[in-house]
């Protein structure tokens, strides 16, 4: 780029965003990422995620005269400008969230990510697997809806477990059901011992135990699929995983961890160390900017079962759900962390609304509708239209800007504390 830091225009920036096919995303006329953008759906192509951020591994790209930029590359040029004098020191003249649309057909991976500080140890020792050196707290939020495993069950719930899937108790041996008889009036602490003892025997057994995993899944299996009694849910995805996986441990989380189901504009905040896969659905996801996950089951990608079981917090507690009021015109999902802020707004018809900029970027996705954005430059007001699919930057240095509604619809916006 030719231009000078005091050339740096405040307008808002149109961000072109890029598509990960891994190959658990949506794909056919189910592809939803396509759809969302309004492009051509290539066949037998899967469409996992939409990237919207400065990651290094996928930056959103930035028009500026006749081409395109990555943000990375642009903020490194203007970091005050664009980050903001206060936000640029603190977090390294990056930008510090990443945004994603996220489309699951089938399960994600058994995992969890790491804090801060043990990100720093795994990214010293193999940056290979754990490409950058920041924690990855995240916010997740149903489009439609999402059906997740997320932390672990309570050791009365582990119980009953024990009782319905016999064959899990074949594998882990007599003593690891006796345990759970025996647990009465334990606290939180306790629990977590029961819990932790169980699930590190589980994942290394996986590892030493190869052949007396293949019999439990297998028996499992069979006797599921010679049921005359209807199949739970979990009892469902077991079979359709194992049919894919084959011995794999992960298949016998799916009854350890928790199901959650989420509506449209129900989220969850996932922090360091809670074991989670999404199984199915269509979200929207904020997280620190990072791409560290340690994986150890239903996946064919690296898995590393000992960083796991030391990264996992294994307390029952409940998991941070949010459920606004469908009659809430803006609801925040307060993560309590200093990267990001998720806000989701519907909006009507006429909407108008009038920012006054705080020296700080925001991001925003349209997810239904259609916006306009107003702002003034020499004296004259400037607007630009923005539609389902699209996002763009809001740079710190604009300091005023009206967003108009043309239809109605919903925008998610992505801001600094």
């Amino acid at each position: 780029m030719t231009k000078q830091p005091d050339d740096f225009e405040p307008r808002p920036y149109a961000l072109k965003n890029k598509i990960q096919n891994y190959a658990w995303g949506t794909a056919g006329e189910k592809a939803f990422i396509p759809k969302f953008l309004n492009e051509k759906i290539e066949p037998n192509t899967p469409y996992a995620e939409l990237w919207i951020g400065a990651h290094p591994s996928a930056p959103s790209e930035v028009r500026i005269d006749d081409f395109y930029i990555p943000l990375n590359r642009m903020i490194e040029q203007y970091p005050k400008q664009i980050l903001g004098a206060e936000i640029a020191a603190k977090f390294d003249n990056k930008l510090p969230f990443l945004f994603k649309v996220l489309s699951a057909a089938e399960a994600l991976s058994i995992q969890a990510h790491p804090n801060k500080i043990q990100a720093v140890k795994l990214h010293q020792k193999d940056p290979k697997h754990y490409p950058d050196d920041n924690h990855k707290p995240e916010v997740a939020v149903a489009l439609d809806s999402l059906t997740a495993l997320v932390g672990f069950k309570s050791v009365a719930e582990l119980k009953q477990v024990m009782i319905d899937y016999p064959e899990l108790v074949d594998y882990l041996g007599q003593e690891s059901l006796e345990v759970l008889n025996n647990s009465h009036n334990i606290n939180i602490s306790g629990e977590s011992s029961i819990i932790k003892n169980i699930y590190t025997k589980l994942m290394s057994n996986s590892i030493t135990h190869e052949r007396e995993l293949a019999r439990a899944l297998t028996s499992l299996e069979k006797r599921l699929l010679n049921s005359t009694v209807k199949l739970t849910e979990g009892e469902r995805f077991f079979l359709k995983l194992k049919e894919k996986y084959g011995t794999d441990v992960g298949l016998f989380s799916i009854f350890i961890l928790k199901m959650i189901h989420l509506k449209t504009g129900e989220g969850l905040f996932l922090s360091a160390g809670i074991p989670h896969a999404y199984l199915k659905g269509n979200i929207v996801e904020c997280m620190a900017n990072s791409d560290n996950v340690v994986r150890a089951g239903l996946t064919p990608k690296f898995k590393d079962v000992k960083t796991l079981l030391n990264i996992l917090r294994y307390d029952p507690s409940q998991v941070k759900i949010f459920k606004p009021d469908v009659r809430q015109q803006k609801f925040i999902y307060e993560a309590g962390v200093p990267e990001f802020r998720l806000t989701r707004c519907t909006f009507p018809k006429n909407y108008e609304y009038n920012h006054e900029n705080v020296n700080r970027p925001s991001v925003y996705l349209i997810t239904d509708g259609e916006l306009l954005v107003q702002w003034q430059k020499d004296g004259q007001v400037r607007h630009q239209q923005f539609y389902k699919g699209q996002s763009f930057l809001i740079p710190a240095c604009l300091n005023r800007f009206k967003i108009s509604a043309i239809s109605n619809g919903v925008y998610f916006t992505v801001e600094l504390p």
